[in-house]
C-alpha cells in the first residue's frame, strides 16, 4: 500500500482525454486530516478536498479511516465500486459511523447532474487519480466484471476489516456426535481437523449484511467420506476442486473472485477476503488430477498469483515450513509440472524467487513423507 503526496506529472494532452472520459467520486463532509484511498495509494484529507476526478473505467476500491484526538487511527472501512466512463459518484461522511455512506437526499439524480454541469468549477478541489499505479491495480483486478462486484460485495456495500459477528442460538448450533458416532465419522473428523483449522473455531455467524459474499469452499475431505477414501481425498482433492469449479458460470468466474477477494484484503485490510482467498489456494494446490483436467483455469489462476504473492503481509513472505501460503505454493509448483503446465510453474517460480526470494529447491524431488515406509519384522 502506498502513502503517496508527492506531485504526478501527466501530458497534458492525456491529461484532457482522461478528464473527458474518467469517472467522478465526490465525497461531503469527511473530516480533515481523515486517511483516504483509492486502489493502492493513500492519502490524508486536507481542507480543500472533495474527491477523485480521472478514474479509469473498472473496478475500484475507496476507504476511508477516521483519526482520533491523539493521532490515532481507526481501521478502515470501505466499499468497491464498478466505475463506468464518466460516471459521477457521491457519497457522504457519517459522523456517527465514522464512515463513507452513500447520499440521503431526495433527488440524487439531479445532484449528480447539478455536479457535471458544473465540473468545471469543482476541478480544483477534485485530485486526479494516481496513474502511477493504474498498471499494478489492473495487474491484481484486470479480470474483475460488476456482476462479480455485485455477487460478492457484503449485502449493505460497507466493507470492513473485521466482520461483525454474533453467537449461533443454541437451536442452530451445531451438535457433535453423540455415543452413536461411528469410528469412521471420527476419523474424518479428526482429518478435517488437520486440514482445515476453522473447524476449531467457536461457532459464529456474520450479522447478516456484513460480510463478503463469496462462494463456498468446498472441504478437501468431504463429511460423507467413506474410511477408506479419507487419504486420497486429503492427497488429491479433485472431486472437491471439480465441485468449486462446477459452482461457477467459467472459469472465468473463478478468478475475477480470486482477484476481488484479494482486493478486498490488499486495500481494505479485510480478514474475511484473506481467509477466503487462502482456502481457495489450499484447494487448488492440492490436485494433480485437476491441473491435468482445468489446464486453462490453472494457467490463468499461475498468472494471477504471480501478482498477487509480491503483496503479501510481511508475515507470510517468510518461506518456511511453518508458512502454509509458501508450502500451498510449493504444491501447487509441484502439481503444474506433473499436470503438463511446467511452462506456467517456471513462470510463477522465477516471479517468485525476483519479488521474494522464494526458492524451490528439489521441487521435483520426491518428497521423503510421500516415500514408502520399510519395516523390518523380528526374525523367528
Amino acid at each position: 500500500m502506498n502513502k503517496d503526496n508527492s506531485s504526478m506529472q501527466m501530458d497534458p494532452q492525456l491529461a484532457l482525454r482522461l478528464l473527458a472520459e474518467g469517472a467522478v467520486l465526490v465525497i461531503a463532509g469527511v473530516p480533515e486530516g481523515t486517511e483516504f484511498g483509492i486502489d493502492l495509494c493513500a492519502h490524508t484529507i486536507g481542507p480543500n478536498f472533495r474527491g477523485v476526478k480521472m478514474i479509469p473505467p473498472g473496478v475500484h476500491y475507496v476507504w476511508c479511516a477516521s483519526r482520533g484526538p491523539y493521532g490515532d487511527t481507526a481501521p478502515r472501512v470501505g466499499f468497491a465500486h464498478f466505475f463506468h466512463p464518466n460516471e459521477i459518484l457521491v457519497r457522504e461522511w457519517d459522523n456517527e459511523l465514522e464512515e463513507l455512506r452513500p447520499r440521503r437526499i431526495a433527488e440524487p439524480e439531479v445532484e449528480r447532474e447539478r455536479i457535471r454541469r458544473n465540473l468545471a468549477q469543482l476541478e480544483r478541489v477534485l485530485a486526479p487519480y494516481d496513474y502511477r499505479y493504474v498498471c499494478p491495480w489492473k495487474d491484481l483486478t484486470g479480470s474483475v466484471t460488476e456482476s462479480c462486484v455485485e455477487r460478492c460485495r457484503p449485502s449493505e456495500g460497507t466493507i470492513r476489516t473485521n466482520i461483525e459477528l454474533q453467537s449461533c442460538p443454541d437451536a442452530e448450533r451445531p451438535r457433535g456426535g453423540g455415543a452413536g458416532t461411528s469410528n469412521g465419522s471420527k476419523r474424518n473428523a479428526a482429518a478435517r481437523l488437520l486440514l482445515d483449522e476453522s473447524e476449531l473455531l467457536p461457532d459464529l455467524k456474520p450479522v447478516e449484511g456484513t460480510a463478503p459474499r463469496f462462494t463456498p469452499v468446498p472441504q478437501r475431505v468431504p463429511n460423507d467420506a467413506l474410511p477408506s477414501d479419507v487419504s486420497r481425498h486429503a492427497m488429491d482433492c479433485i472431486e472437491a476442486v471439480d465441485k468449486l469449479i462446477c459452482s461457477f458460470e467459467s472459469s472465468n468466474a473463478l478468478i475475477e473472485e480470486v482477484q476481488l477477494a484479494y482486493a478486498f484484503f490488499l486495500v481494505g485490510y479485510s480478514v474475511e477476503s484473506l481467509a477466503h482467498w487462502r482456502k481457495l489456494l489450499g484447494l487448488l494446490a492440492h490436485s494433480q488430477t485437476a491441473v491435468t483436467s482445468h489446464k486453462l483455469t490453472y494457467m490463468k489462476y499461475s498468472e494471477v498469483l504471480a501478482h498477487q504473492l509480491p503483496h503479501l503481509p510481511e508475515e507470510l513472505m517468510v518461506p518456511s515450513p511453518h508458512n502454509t501460503v509458501y508450502k500451498d505454493v510449493r504444491e501447487l509448483l509441484v502439481n503444474l509440472h506433473a499436470g503438463g503446465l511446467s511452462v506456467s510453474a517456471e513462470r510463477l517460480t522465477k516471479r517468485l524467487e525476483k519479488k521474494l526470494g522464494w526458492h524451490f529447491e528439489g521441487l521435483l524431488d520426491e518428497d521423503p513423507e510421500d516415500q514408502p515406509v520399510i519395516i523390518e519384522l523380528p526374525e523367528e
